[in-house]
């Protein structure tokens, strides 16, 4: 690890930026900019079509020719696929690529009368301001105070090197498809509150940072006080958001109606190489989710993941060791927006779906 308190760290672990390549470390937060409104316009829709294979591949041979022919095929992509599942993960990632192993990508959704308010938050316990982004879908954001504190809001988690803008109305266009649940699905409406600390791995730090201490201590009063949104809370996140994500909820599961984790930088272990994740094998012990996760027994948990991700395989043990199975579940795809935005439809709906389950109901002839 380098640098000191708040000084960004160099991951030598497989964790990946939004666009599947090895993350570079970045500058500090953004300043505070003022809240905006994003007309609609009109998209197009850029989902990746499956490979398609060639359409002569068997004319002119003759079965036993397509057998053994076959035959050799397998085993040269068996072998090829040895080969490159032995590579260093840009390898990796091209090839998936190359072959279509990753499936399509998710279809955008149209831009929305989205209100963004953006700024940055003072914490003493970070060196550095917390950035964040809240999404007022339509009708939300002018709503009056009693509408207000009986909102929803949903707590995102960006990955690493991720602003909070990057997710909210970058690459990701979550607050879009947050408003096209609500407007096309009928998604019990919510708020989205975005919010980016240090990139470390929000856990206490050695070098004095402490972002989870800044999301409870901090931003969640925030949240509920000076943006006066006061109905149930839920928690999501991508890949070290999402390892944030989970850990939040162990520590505070009566904060939380659910918890969403998309492809979760998670180790089984220290051993693992968590690169500059933890400080050390006494410090992940201390923040291990996998020695936790009898906490989430109260919690109903959604867990996403690409079987081509990186993290595979730690999701998928973290899914077996949790006490109920969760939603969500494994396909094709990778540690990217093009999976993340793929999930994020039915991501919203469940979100909504705990929503509704923990709203008070209206009371009688209201």
């Amino acid at each position: 690890m380098t640098g000191g308190a708040g000084a960004p760290l160099q991951h030598t672990g497989p964790h990946l930026d939004g666009a599947g390549e090895r993350a570079e470390a970045r500058g500090p937060a953004e300043a505070a900019q003022p809240v905006q409104k994003r007309e609609p316009s009109g998209t197009q829709d850029t989902s990746a079509a499956p490979a398609q294979p060639p359409r002569d591949l068997e004319a002119g041979v003759t079965r036993r020719q397509f057998v053994v022919g076959g035959g050799v095929l397998v085993a040269a992509a068996a072998v090829a696929a040895g080969f490159v599942g032995s590579q260093s993960w840009t390898v990796r990632d091209r090839w998936y690529s190359l072959t279509g192993a990753y499936g399509p990508a998710g279809t955008p959704p149209p831009s929305y009368k989205v209100t963004y308010q953006k700024s940055i938050l003072p914490s003493r316990h970070l060196a550095a301001p917390a950035a964040y982004d809240i999404a007022w879908p339509p009708g939300l954001a002018g709503a009056g105070r009693a509408v207000k504190a009986k909102t929803p809001v949903l707590v995102c988690l960006p990955g690493r090197n991720r602003s909070p803008e990057a997710v909210l109305e970058g690459g990701l266009h979550f607050g879009d498809y947050v408003a096209d649940g609500i407007e096309k699905r009928g998604v019990t409406p919510f708020v989205v509150a975005a919010v980016q600390a240090s990139d470390t791995y929000w856990h206490r730090r050695a070098a004095g940072d402490d972002a989870m201490a800044m999301l409870f201590g901090e931003f969640i009063p925030f949240v509920r006080g000076d943006l006066g949104l006061g109905g149930p809370l839920a928690i999501m996140g991508w890949s070290m958001g999402a390892f944030g994500a989970l850990r939040a909820a162990e520590l505070h599961p009566s904060e939380f109606a659910c918890v969403c984790a998309v492809s979760a930088a998670l180790w089984r272990s220290y051993g693992d190489g968590v690169g500059d994740a933890f400080d050390s094998a006494a410090d992940y012990a201390a923040n291990d989710v996998f020695a936790d996760v009898g906490k989430l027994s109260d919690v109903p948990v959604r867990l996403d993941c690409g079987r081509q991700d990186p993290f595979y395989e730690a999701d998928k043990a973290f899914v077996e060791a949790l006490p109920e199975p969760p939603a969500g579940g494994f396909g094709p795809g990778g540690h990217n927006d093009a999976f993340w935005s793929r999930v994020a439809p039915a991501e919203i709906d469940w979100i909504g779906s705990r929503f509704a389950a923990a709203s008070p109901p209206p009371p009688p002839g209201g």
